[in-house]
């Protein structure tokens, strides 16, 4: 199964190392290092942005600079507000969040250049107020004190002591980020980050999970300010904070990998050492940030982190060869029936209720889409029962996929209605009518390419997998069972589709019809009451097709599900579907049983051929 958040032995190691060396080195170097690892936390904030949801933001050096102002002058007593410690650590983390918040807000349906540059722009306006204020930074050579707090009544005027303070912060940072992860919130935004649409097709909200990880970020910048403020005993220049800073930020993630919280640590730690082990090649850190720059992009997302478990890999190789073939022979003869028995039993348990019999699943009336002077769809009307497997086809530029899209609520329309389960939900969002069960895939698959197939699949069980966020980052067991259900039920549908021999294997590395079945299920693993697939057998062979539609028509029957079915190789659709509809030309040209619409003249004539 899935690796699950828990501690691992090279973990255990290196807290060992991070408790150990301080005794051996001086305070120089101590100092060294406690500065490294608050970068580290507005770097592990940052990877949440850009690693996660894969948005670019090059605010974040003035963002700890607001911070490390901002709290100071709320916190000294001198020149400033005399807060408590607490409060105005908190009133600063309180500010940058709402900031982000209202950041995310703005680009939420930004194209990624365009939040690249609304962040470049955020650094700018910063640069020109917050750092340019005498008041809160004392000026270019200002000497502000800001003093050290006592923790719980203890001293932390020594820099060992303050050190292990910081790494107490680091540790809890990293813990809950961990926890992050691997919940439904983690995946959540992972896959928001790949695809906004395949996202909303399992029920969650692009939106929300976008200002989600740019208020993360606000978060661990405004702690990496706070932190920075009372480590330095006089405030840093605004020199320190300008957009070279947010570029240097900007690398350790990108050259640390999207998805290494211990990378991005190693990194920090290595670009706060390098220019004081390499003085006399006068290296600062903003050439070590234009190297890292670089040399991440050279590396792909999965950046130092991907390469070191690349070479791991290779190590394991055996060892995954052996489990592929433990698990081809648990599905040979006998073995198969009772793996396909068990997986059904435990997904029947997972999986919600299917709607009764007799019901209708959706009702499309009189839809019309219009592009300008196209008429993509002309009043187009249908209906989808409950349990049915209904097909819909047509030549291309029939209107097929725009059909799917209004239904799904990807694509606004010019008029007509549209009900699931007799709720109307024509002006409801994409991921409310996942909520509701509908749920899709796309012609080419959406895949996660850098995750395994086991978080690809898991990032579908959103809606199922609910325990709080709350209980999720507190560790609560009853947070996580869901989660271990969720894992559970992956599994079980992995084997069914044939898939749980490339469970830990990067998705983008895997044949195209494994990608395939990996999006089909996800999808899945969301509960939808109603399924609606566009082209499943788009790119494969008739072989490879052929055997797709029988998994599909398996999973229907086995798993009462109702399925909307778009699909160019008309024979495997006249074989499986009970109904289905022929589009031309954005009209409903014929609709009937497999036998009928083959005997239709129209259909015919505009469609298959009079053979």
């Amino acid at each position: 199964m899935r690796d699950r958040p828990t501690p691992r032995l090279p973990h255990l190691l290196l807290a060992a190392v991070a408790l150990g060396w301080v005794f051996a080195f001086a305070n120089y170097w101590i100092f060294i290092v406690t500065a490294a690892l608050v970068t580290a936390i507005a770097a592990l904030g940052l990877m949440v942005v850009v690693g996660w949801n894969r948005e670019i933001s090059l605010a974040h050096g003035a963002l700890v600079g607001t911070a490390v102002y901002w709290f100071s002058y709320l916190y000294r007593g001198r020149g400033g507000w005399g807060w408590p410690f607490l409060a105005a650590a908190t009133a600063t983390v309180l500010t940058l969040a709402a900031l982000m918040a209202l950041v995310s807000l703005i680009c939420v349906k930004l194209p990624g250049i365009y939040v690249m540059v609304l962040t470049l722009g955020l650094q700018m306006l910063l640069d020109q107020t917050v750092l340019a204020s005498a008041t809160l930074t004392g000026g270019v050579l200002g000497d502000i004190k800001t003093p050290r707090p006592r923790v719980f009544g203890l001293s932390v005027e020594s820099d060992r002591g303050f050190y292990f303070l910081i790494l107490a912060c680091l540790a809890i940072v990293f813990l809950l980020l961990r926890r992050l992860r691997f919940s439904r919130y983690g995946r959540g935004m992972l896959l928001v980050g790949t695809s906004r649409h395949a996202a909303a097709a399992v029920g969650i909200s692009p939106w929300r999970y976008k200002m989600f990880a740019f208020v993360i970020s606000g978060v661990l910048a405004a702690l990496a300010g706070v932190l920075s403020a009372i480590l330095f005993r006089s405030v840093p220049p605004p020199g320190n904070y300008t957009t070279l800073a947010s570029l240097s930020l900007l690398a350790i993630p990108v050259l640390a990998g999207f998805d290494s919280r211990v990378a991005v640590i190693a990194v920090a730690v290595g670009f706060g050492l390098a220019p004081q082990g390499l003085e006399r090649f006068h290296i600062n850190v903003f050439v070590l940030g234009g190297v890292g720059v670089v040399a991440g992009i050279l590396l792909g997302a999965r950046g130092l982190a991907g390469r070191v478990a690349g070479l791991s890999q290779r190590f394991r190789r055996h060892d995954v060869a052996v489990r592929r073939l433990a698990r081809l022979e648990a599905r040979s003869g006998d073995a198969e029936v009772t793996v396909k028995e068990r997986a059904l039993a435990t997904l029947h348990r997972y999986l919600p209720a299917p709607p009764s019999a007799g019901g209708v699943a959706l009702q499309v009336t009189d839809i019309a889409v219009r592009f300008g002077g196209v008429h993509a769809l002309q009043g187009v009307s249908l209906t989808v029962p409950s349990g049915s497997f209904v097909g819909l086809i047509g030549p291309n530029g029939a209107g097929k996929t725009t059909l799917f899209d209004v239904v799904s609520g990807l694509q606004r329309h010019d008029r007509g209605t549209v009900c699931l389960f007799e709720e109307d939900v024509t002006s409801c969002p994409a991921w409310h009518r996942s909520r509701l069960g509908l749920t899709r895939t796309f012609q080419t698959p959406r895949v996660m390419p850098d995750l395994s197939v086991a978080d690809n699949l898991l990032a579908g069980s959103y809606l199922r997998a609910d325990g709080g966020l709350i209980g999720t980052l507190a560790g609560w067991p009853g947070a996580w069972r869901p989660v271990r259900r969720a894992e559970e039920a992956a599994w079980a549908l992995a084997q069914l589709l044939e898939i749980d021999l490339y469970w830990e294997e990067p998705a983008g590395s895997l044949h195209f019809s494994v990608r395939r079945r990996v999006e089909i299920g996800r999808v899945i693993l969301s509960g939808p009451r109603l399924l609606l697939l566009d082209e499943p057998g788009a790119g494969l062979d008739p072989v490879s097709t052929a055997k797709l539609f029988q998994l599909i028509k398996e999973l229907h029957e086995s798993l009462a599900l109702t399925v909307l079915l778009v699909e160019h190789y008309v024979p495997v659709v006249l074989d499986t579907c009970d109904v289905i509809h022929v589009l031309d030309e954005g009209r409903i040209l014929a609709s009937g049983a497999p036998d009928d619409i083959v005997l239709h003249a129209g259909v015919q004539d505009r469609y298959l051929g009079c053979r």
